[in-house]
């Protein structure tokens, strides 16, 4: 009889140990899955044709219709179409632009959008090619009421596409001039190109850095400057974002636009 309570008792530790074990392997598959993780390649992807529906947010639908009507108000006034989902404009290059920017100069890009003003001190010294085409599209009105068509809570935001959908450009591509790998690479509030997952497939959209967990994204895009003023106006973007993890941030919950990038120089 003692045998007999000794192997049933051995027979539930086994059982319990089995149970742990499953469960320990399932806890660390979640953790691990690239389901459950930020893609950074496709967070800042300019060629994403996927949307979704469905969102996770903490701003009520009649606040979030109000808050998309108020910004649609302002970019008609401005001139922009009274859509979000219309195309901001059709202007295309076959080639980038010369180089016609001074190095020596501060460049500073004055965004006027829907939910405010910011201002963006770029970086001819570290990224000269790519200041100089952003110089070149803004003073072409190309980013004029162009939306913020990919906005993370606590991530990104994304803009710079005229078609609004993620996966348009100026007609031409500019080589990577990719920063050194620092502590942070891309610290908060960096400005850096998009691209296509691919070297050298920069064009015209670019992300903010809102988030530290993006800090550390590898160092694939080029930085060529910093938002000095205005922080407060990228985050009222940044919140008005899709935080669904399926969505990718596309649609944000209320889709804020460019209506204007002025450059100035000093």
């Amino acid at each position: 009889m003692q045998r007999a309570a000794k192997r049933r008792q051995n027979t539930r530790r086994l059982v319990i140990v089995a149970i742990v074990g499953i469960l320990v392997l399932g806890t660390g598959a979640l953790l691990f899955s690239t389901t459950t993780t930020p893609t950074t390649t496709t967070t800042i992807s300019s060629t994403s044709s996927t949307t979704s529906t469905s969102t996770t947010t903490t701003i009520a639908p009649a606040v979030a219709k109000k808050a998309q009507g108020k910004a649609d108000a302002l970019a008609v006034a401005a001139g922009c179409p009274a859509t979000t989902s219309a195309r901001a404009n059709t202007l295309t290059w076959k080639t980038a632009p010369p180089m016609t920017i001074d190095k020596s100069k501060a460049y500073y890009a004055h965004f006027h959008t829907t939910a405010g003003d910011f201002v963006v001190k770029l970086e001819p010294q570290a990224a000269p090619v790519t200041v100089n085409n952003f110089v070149f599209l803004a003073e072409q009105k190309f980013y004029d009421c162009v939306i913020f068509h990919r906005v993370i809570p606590g991530g990104v935001v994304q803009g710079g596409d005229p078609t609004g959908i993620g996966a348009g450009g100026p007609g031409y591509t500019i080589p990577d001039e990719l920063p050194a790998v620092g502590a942070p690479t891309y610290p908060l509030y960096s400005v850096a190109m998009a691209n296509n997952g691919r070297p050298h497939t920069g064009g015209s959209q670019f992300f903010i850095v809102t988030g530290i967990a993006y800090e550390a994204l590898p160092a694939s895009y080029s930085l060529f400057g910093h938002v000095v003023s205005g922080q407060s106006v990228v985050n009222i973007i940044n919140s008005d974002g899709n935080s669904a993890q399926s969505s990718n941030g596309v649609p944000p919950i209320v889709t804020q636009r460019m209506l204007s990038v002025t450059i100035t120089n000093s």
